[in-house]
């Protein structure tokens, strides 16, 4: 089976319209700026597609000396010329079928391959949270203000989380173990459901059910004479704790605290004011600074996400602490003189 045969049937799609479009602007730049062609890439898929469709045919143009392929390039070109006799329409099978044919020959299935392993990137704004449906039939809920990058290889699916928090429901694939990635710490699953936060440099991770590895993200880049850390094994209901240049620690995790910010609510339970902070300022564009001096102060309560103003009112009332408004609009809270 070629790689391009095991995209997705909508991935496939997707190829043979940039493959189309490929050939139509070789022949005809002007169409760049057209409103059919804009249209179309406006789509993210559209977009990634014809990029890999794109990179391999500028590939192919730096080894173009090699005389066969010069000729099969030229032929391409003739064909697209050709086509343009008739209105070129990318939703039109045949043309659609065709011009991937040649493309794809040309390429060596070079698109195929950068299509199936260009990541995905999926980003949600302050205040926004959704569901991502994955092409492999896995989901992930994206907290506000998070971002994640999603790569499928042949005998993996490997996903980064840059920012903010995830929740991850892995559709079972034995033969392409799941994995993501988040500061200095890698989840490997099968098929289960798990969080990932990242606060600064700290990494939580709450298995919710199945089963999950996580290991050290840096131990393949790790010196030979360095001994690996342990990779430590998550039962549901537990909850691994990294920071940086610490052992892991693994502790019973409070599931319905975990789970709240699905819902659109923000529990602290014994969370420092800082990490606090970090939560509550994914839901807002007026971020909160803390100082220094009361970061580690330990909070318990539960917020409506967004309620930045009964947060502050709540933090101020309960402890020594005073809430100022600086000159770039942040606020600011310290130590109460």
């Amino acid at each position: 089976m070629t790689d391009f045969a095991r995209l997705p049937d909508g991935a496939q799609r997707r190829v043979h319209e940039a493959s189309v479009w490929q050939l139509r602007l070789a022949d005809d730049p002007a169409l760049e700026v057209s409103e059919e062609f804009q249209a179309w890439i406006a789509d993210p898929a559209n977009h990634k597609a014809f990029k890999g469709v794109n990179t391999a045919w500028n590939a192919a143009e730096d080894f173009a000396v090699e005389p066969a392929l010069l000729d099969m390039r030229q032929a391409a070109l003739r064909r697209a010329r050709m086509a343009n006799t008739q209105r070129w329409r990318p939703q039109t099978m045949m043309q659609r079928a065709a011009a991937a044919a040649i493309v794809l020959s040309v390429l060596g299935g070079g698109a195929a391959y950068y299509f199936a392993t260009a990541p995905d990137r999926y980003v949600t704004a302050i205040g926004e949270r959704r569901t991502v449906a994955l092409a492999d039939g896995s989901r992930v809920a994206l907290d506000s203000d998070s971002e994640i990058e999603v790569r499928y290889f042949k005998n993996a699916r490997k996903l980064v989380l840059d920012r903010g928090r995830a929740r991850f429901d892995v559709a079972h694939d034995i033969a392409r173990p799941f994995s993501v990635t988040a500061g200095n710490e890698t989840v490997v699953a099968v098929g289960t459901s798990f969080d990932v936060e990242k606060i600064g440099t700290k990494v939580l991770v709450t298995l919710i059910h199945g089963r999950i590895v996580v290991k050290d993200a840096n131990v393949e880049a790790a010196p030979p004479s360095e001994k690996a850390r342990p990779a430590v094994s998550l039962k549901a209901g537990q909850e691994l704790v990294a920071t940086a240049d610490v052992r892991p620690i693994v502790k019973p995790a409070n599931l319905d605290v975990a789970n709240a910010w699905e819902g659109g609510r923000l529990v602290f339970n014994g969370d420092t004011l800082g990490e606090a902070v970090a939560r509550v300022n994914r839901y807002t564009a007026q971020p909160i600074q803390v100082d220094p001096a009361i970061a580690s102060i330990r909070i318990i309560g539960a917020f409506n996400a967004g309620d930045v103003s009964s947060f502050v009112s709540a933090v101020t009332s309960y402890f020594p602490v005073q809430a100022t408004t600086t000159a770039d609009n942040a606020i600011l809270l310290q130590s109460r003189s």
